[in-house]
């Protein structure tokens, strides 16, 4: 029972993030379904006899939805870590429509460095219209103090699941993060207490675990403030449900389906 209880929380990891785990969610504005996001985490490998984790994400709103036409890409590699997960590179593509009716996508790209340099660690920064590559709107390398790392806009959602295990006074983090091409931060706390989770995905309540915290930045869509979630209540840590303030208002993202190996959502009991 012992070795059991320690190689659980040595490697949440082996629990967490698994293979070819697909997520999919709906986003409300009160009724109104605006868009989707979606996540997938591809296989780990290793580089430098470090375990990298990659995950994808594509955010888009619906056709015909006043006001809201947004389509987003996601990449992010993640070097596993005894915190969690790191972020070491992060790509975005923002697709615009030009006044024109053309297409213009915006792609930004940071690159982590921890380990070449002795004295200070960086991130190098880019952002291009993929029209024209060669001439970059930014072009530039940001160095920060040696010992810090950075969690980018996706990794977060990694990390959070990760730390989810945690209980008291470990489970309230402050996170360093990348965006914006600058350095920000997100707080949050975990509620161990077991809370009924309703969505339309199952025709029961789940068993999920809150989390809430402030972001400090302005993220996509206007993102900032305070937040909350659930993630379900088992060794997977899947979230179900998300509360978020954006530019339009409150926003709310509800699980709507999903691919993961042996897991089904947990059930609440009182």
């Amino acid at each position: 029972m012992l070795i059991i209880l320690i190689n659980y929380n040595i490697h949440p990891q082996e629990k967490v993030l698994q293979a070819g785990e697909s997520l999919v969610y709906t986003v409300y504005f009160g009724f109104i379904k605006l868009g989707e996001v979606r996540f997938y985490l591809n296989s780990p490998y290793y580089e430098n006899r470090r375990k990298i984790y990659s995950a994808s994400a594509k955010m888009f709103s619906y056709e015909g939805i006043p006001f809201v036409g947004v389509k987003y890409f996601f990449d992010s590699k993640m070097r596993d870590d005894k915190t969690g997960v790191v972020s070491v590179e992060f790509r975005a593509s923002d697709f615009k429509d030009e006044s024109s009716g053309g297409k213009m996508i915006i792609r930004t790209e940071y690159d982590f460095d921890y380990y070449s340099n002795k004295d200070t660690n960086s991130v190098k920064i880019k952002k291009y219209k993929d029209t024209d590559p060669g001439n970059p709107e930014m072009d530039t390398v940001y160095k920060f103090e040696k010992g810090k790392e950075y969690l980018d806009g996706l990794a977060i959602l990694y990390n959070a699941r990760l730390n989810s295990f945690q209980k008291g006074s470990e489970g309230r983090k402050n996170i360093k993060v990348f965006i914006n091409e600058k350095e920000s931060s997100l707080r949050y706390s975990f509620d161990q207490n077991r809370d009924a989770v309703s969505i339309g995905l199952v025709d029961y309540d789940m068993a999920g675990i809150r989390v809430a915290g402030v972001a400090d930045f302005v993220g996509v869509l206007g993102l900032t403030g305070e937040f909350e979630g659930w993630f379900s209540d088992d060794e997977a840590r899947v979230p179900l449900k998300a509360r978020l303030n954006i530019l339009i208002g409150s926003v709310t993202l509800e699980l709507k389906s999903y691919i993961r190996t042996g897991w089904y959502p947990p059930k609440f009991s009182n």
